[in-house]
């Protein structure tokens, strides 16, 4: 088994890249694989390729929400269990949370060939016929390989939470090499186009999930397989299900916002759902590096709850945070810079009147990077610390519920712009609404008893 105890004493700058590094590595092998992917998918298919992936994407955020309870829960249970060295606590919560993907998944796959089509129709619009029939093509191999998905996220989350990132960033490199082979295989060589493309991607995910599965087999961790039984009967589901809901709301609300957003866009015609798709896509490329700082940051942070030291809880949570903050000014500076480029390489055979809309929505749109990974990190270290009603609030504030006032304002006096800043400004508002609040009852917030109680 792994020692963790590590996460309790390192010095805490040092062990957040020692988790950010293979995190990073992770995400970024999966971003690679996916530019990789879109650069095919742009030249080989068109605009109508690549736009179907990015279309998808508010559908792979509802996927990835009904496993966030159960990634995000189930971490945090495990690291604070490990942290509080019961063991036995720990094989509880991964025997559960492996029934429960597996049982959601296969429901999900088993309803692709009938979800599929009408689903693509609903996101293209009925009359993108192409990109409709695109969509559909893509949408039903990663519904069907929905189970896998989902045991790469938990079973990769659980590891880097007993204290091996570097296993969860093997599994993904893994995959993505997969999916990068498959797609020259399947795309270029057999000219599958987008089904194609999916099929790589599903391929992968397996391999992923099975790299996964038999280092858990070989004991290497604080739960295992030798005294697995699938069971739903947990006697800790209300706490895991508290911790989880968060990111569970998170996801929800996010999609929603961006199914509005997508849905506004419709009446601006196809060029701009298009760039939608085509700018969704490359955000979803982008938001890995912070992604990847919340991933570092929450083993970390649940460990030392769990080990009752809210003095390093703190100095986790401020490093993260600042670190996310600079990165999102990088990252923003990128978008007002590069989007020409970036749209250019991505576009296949886009008119030059499209590459235009693309541009300017990628100026605007990713003002939404200064304030999203602090949100993450925010609502990353309320979370863990028990704080699930406010965690909640931030998720729904900038996924949805600023989101929709702004689509009823904004387009009417600033028109396609309009729609394109709705996103950003939910997240940098609601950054700016809870991080006063927070630091207006610190207390309640960041005192040692609030992060730890009773000590």
């Amino acid at each position: 088994m792994t020692a963790t105890n590590h996460l309790g004493h390192a010095p805490v700058k040092a062990l957040f890249f020692q988790y950010y590094g293979p995190a990073i590595i992770s995400l970024l092998s999966s971003t690679i694989h996916q530019v990789i992917n879109g650069i095919i998918l742009g030249q080989q298919v068109g605009k109508e390729g690549l736009a179907a992936v990015g279309l998808y994407g508010p559908v792979v955020i509802v996927l990835v929400a009904l496993s966030l309870p159960v990634m995000i829960g189930g971490g945090v249970l495990i690291s604070k269990h490990i942290g509080a060295a019961d063991y036995t606590k720990a094989q509880y919560v991964f025997q559960f949370a492996t029934t429960l993907v597996l049982l959601i998944g296969g429901s999900v796959a088993l309803s692709a060939p009938m979800s599929a089509k009408p689903l693509a129709q609903f996101l293209a619009g009925k009359d993108n016929l192409a990109l409709a029939e695109y969509t559909a093509d893509y949408a039903f191999w990663q519904l069907a390989s929905l189970p896998f998905f989902f045991l790469g996220m938990v079973w990769g989350n659980f590891v880097r939470a007993d204290g091996s990132p570097k296993v969860s960033r093997n599994a993904s490199i893994l995959a993505a090499v997969v999916n990068i082979v498959l797609d020259l295989i399947l795309v270029v060589g057999f000219n599958l186009g987008v089904k194609g493309a999916s099929i790589a991607t599903s391929v992968a995910l397996f391999s992923g999930a099975a790299y996964l599965f038999f280092y858990v087999l070989r004991g290497n961790t604080h739960y295992d397989f030798s005294s697995f039984r699938f069971t739903l009967r947990f006697a800790q589901w209300r706490e895991f299900l508290k911790v989880g809901m968060p990111s569970f709301a998170s996801e929800i609300a996010f999609s929603s916002g961006l199914l509005l957003i997508n849905q506004s866009l419709i009446q601006y015609g196809s060029s701009a759902v298009a760039a939608f798709g085509l700018v969704n896509y490359l955000s979803f490329l982008l938001i890995r590096p912070f992604t990847a700082a919340m991933i570092a940051a929450l083993p970390i942070i649940s460990f030392n709850v769990g080990a009752k030291q809210p003095q390093r809880v703190l100095e986790v949570f401020r490093f993260s945070l600042g670190f996310t903050i600079v990165l999102g000014i990088i990252v923003t500076l990128a978008g007002l810079f590069l989007s020409d480029p970036l749209v250019f390489l991505f576009s296949g055979d886009q008119t030059v009147s499209s590459r235009q809309i693309a541009s300017q929505a990628m100026n605007i749109y990713f003002l939404l990077f200064l304030a999203a990974g602090p949100n993450y990190i925010l609502a990353a270290f309320l979370q863990s610390t028990g704080k699930t009603t406010l965690t909640m609030i931030i998720n729904l504030l900038k996924g949805f519920l600023l989101i929709v006032p702004a689509l009823l304002i904004l387009p009417e006096h600033f028109g396609l712009s309009g729609v394109w800043l709705s996103r950003s400004l939910a997240e940098i508002l609601t950054f700016a609404f809870v991080g006063f609040y927070t630091l207006y009852n610190r207390k309640q917030y960041f005192a040692a008893n609030a992060i730890v109680p009773g000590i």
